[in-house]
């Protein structure tokens, strides 16, 4: 992936597809865009199907896909927005990019402090494990998992006791589908250059 001029006007090349850059965003923030952006949009809209006023528990929330999904879930319309990090910094991040509860990411107690401010409607876990597991103990009736990282292992009769559900996500299967990659891009870099989505031009 990288940015590229043609006829004077930058875009992002992904995979031999051409998606523009609009004036506002840099091209390290487009090149973070095309990668954690892409992928924090696809797990809340595509495999979450995350409604208006639902809770969100983004484990790894100062990473670089979870400081995305911090702010992608407040501006899609989260009721609550639930951050988990390692360190007070890194909660402060969170906090900082709209999370409006951060809280320790050690396992032991997890499942407690994610429920603390009420029911749980979509995780984003990265991790697996115990992490999978408390976050599944904390998810409401009809709630949703979406893991993008470690793969759980998990029985899905126990998913049926409140009609729960467990989605996978992995960026390479769009790439024969630019399509998605596009729906994506538009909302993304139109945030950007409006100021209301800030990528953690760092972040690689």
């Amino acid at each position: 992936m990288r940015v590229v001029t043609a006829g004077g006007r930058r875009a992002l090349s992904f995979d031999g597809a051409v998606f523009p850059v609009p004036a506002g965003v840099s091209d390290e923030a487009a090149l973070v865009l095309g990668v954690h952006g892409v992928t924090a949009w696809h797990l809340l809209r595509t495999c979450a199907h995350l409604e208006p006023g639902e809770a969100v528990v983004v484990h790894d929330a100062a990473g670089p896909v979870g400081a995305l999904a911090v702010q992608l879930a407040v501006s899609f319309g989260a009721g609550r927005v639930v951050a988990t990090a390692t360190t007070q910094a890194q909660r402060r991040t969170a906090l900082r990019l709209g999370a409006d509860v951060a809280v320790s990411a050690e396992v032991d107690g997890l499942t407690e402090r994610l429920v603390e401010h009420g029911p749980v409607d979509v995780v984003l876990d990265a991790r697996g494990g115990e992490v999978f597991e408390r976050s599944l103990a904390a998810l409401a009736p009809f709630g949703r998992i979406v893991c993008y990282g470690e793969p759980p292992a998990v029985d899905p009769v126990r998913l049926l006791g409140g009609s729960r559900a467990v989605v996978g996500f992995r960026l390479g299967d769009c790439a024969d589908r630019p399509g998605m990659v596009a729906s994506a891009l538009s909302e993304l870099m139109g945030l950007t250059a409006a100021g209301r989505l800030r990528p953690r031009e760092s972040s690689r």
